[in-house]
């Protein structure tokens, strides 16, 4: 991949978009190619139809190809479902009064990071250091210290569900740069600049994912089993249309609760004759979302009882920010500040990339995270190769360079 250009492939359960961007030496980026397919083949984050996955991939990735006119050979690419997990792992060294070094925070690390044989992590990201009694330690190397401490977010996902996916991309001849968890690549892209404490929901197609940044880090994640997918397949259900004509019906005039004025407002669903004779059946706005509002409901109070269960509690952050496909609904802030008992805020990716070639919405909100996190990875890896390029032996460095690439 050249200098400056790199490729984000987005695999959700009801699309797959291709990403490619210029990204500058400040961060900012340019996206220059994009290709979207509709994927039949995932369900709650997770392959079920390898063939189909694959079809849509290339697919997706050709037209970002000529879009850009780049030729892509490695892609950063996402995992979600409700198997990801995250768990906070805490481990301390002794240090005995001497400068903290290097190898002191990589022996930490590689004390929190002990694989099963079924999970692989894919993330493990220092919280903060306590360096003695001082607490909340960005970074502890040159300082002195009798006990150095660690909480670290690590970031797992079955051994299967990866193995299956870097099989996938092997298929449709792509390397891959990188593996993002798709909250965290939410996160990177809807979190406000300077928030301290937030949460950040990602209303995807088969799932909504709740993500935890402390003082901007992120430090835990939760997954609902459910997203815009299940709002859509009611509608094809109570009134009887194709799964697709009830996905543009739900985006186009569905909200995610009813209101007055619906009763009065009139829409029209197609209807299926004889002789695949296609006519257009009028009804009341209120009849779609009577469908749409109990499932909405559902999943946001699924998503309050995730975030009240989880180690950061419900007093963690009063300020919400949502994106995702789902979270377009009209009247989704109001309905979900009601049940979420939180200020809720829409993050509106239009305005993340107003540079760009392509005009982009909120269900592009984790391929661009995973253009933010590809920025930060390649700014980790150039400081560990500087590292090693100093040591003669590479010994230690060079163990370094290979954990960091394989764990972070």
């Amino acid at each position: 991949m050249s200098s400056g250009t790199i490729a984000v492939l987005d695999i959700g359960s009801s699309k797959v978009c291709c990403c490619v961007a210029d990204v500058s030496d400040d961060g900012r980026f340019r996206i220059i190619g994009v290709g979207y397919c509709v994927c039949f083949g995932v369900k709650a984050g997770v392959i079920i139809d390898m063939r189909s996955v694959e079809k849509s991939i290339s697919k997706a990735v050709e037209d970002a190809e000529k879009a850009a006119n780049f030729r892509i050979k490695s892609v950063y690419v996402n995992v979600s479902g409700k198997d990801v997990k995250s768990k906070i792992v805490n481990a301390s060294l002794n240090v005995g009064g001497r400068i903290v070094g290097d190898e002191d925070v990589l022996s930490l690390f590689n004390y929190c990071v002990q694989e099963d044989g079924d999970e692989t992590v894919i993330h493990s990201i220092p919280i903060r250091y306590n360096v003695d009694s001082l607490q909340g330690i960005r970074n502890p190397v040159g300082m002195v210290a009798n006990a150095l401490s660690v909480s670290m977010n690590l970031v797992s996902v079955p051994k299967a569900q990866l193995d299956n996916l870097m099989l996938c991309l092997a298929k449709c001849h792509l390397e891959p740069a990188g593996v993002v968890a798709s909250i965290y690549a939410s996160g990177l892209c809807a979190m406000d600049d300077g928030a301290t404490n937030q949460i950040v929901i990602d209303f995807g197609g088969g799932t909504a994912s709740i993500g935890f940044f402390y003082d901007g880090i992120f430090s835990g994640m939760s997954v609902v089993p459910l997203g815009g997918k299940n709002v859509a397949d009611d509608v094809a259900y109570v009134l009887n249309i194709p799964s697709v004509s009830a996905e543009k019906l739900k985006n186009l005039h569905g909200s995610a609760f009813v209101s007055i004025c619906d009763e009065r407002e009139p829409i029209f669903i197609p209807v299926a004759e004889d002789d695949d004779v296609i006519n257009l059946q009028k009804i009341a706005k209120s009849s779609l979302n009577q469908i749409i509002q109990p499932r909405v409901e559902e999943i946001l109070k699924m998503i309050k009882k995730k975030i009240d269960e989880s180690p950061f509690g419900d007093k963690f952050s009063r300020n919400v920010v949502m994106t995702g496909g789902g979270s377009m609904l009209t009247g989704m802030r109001d309905f979900a500040a009601d049940i979420l008992n939180k200020r809720v805020k829409i993050k509106r990716i239009e305005n993340l990339a107003k540079d760009s070639n392509e005009p982009l919405n909120n269900s592009f909100s984790v391929a661009i995270g995973m253009i933010k996190f590809a920025k930060i990875d390649e700014n980790r890896s150039t400081k560990v190769k500087k590292s090693s390029s100093s040591n003669k032996n590479g010994g230690f460095f060079r163990k370094a360079l290979i954990w960091i690439e394989n764990n972070l």
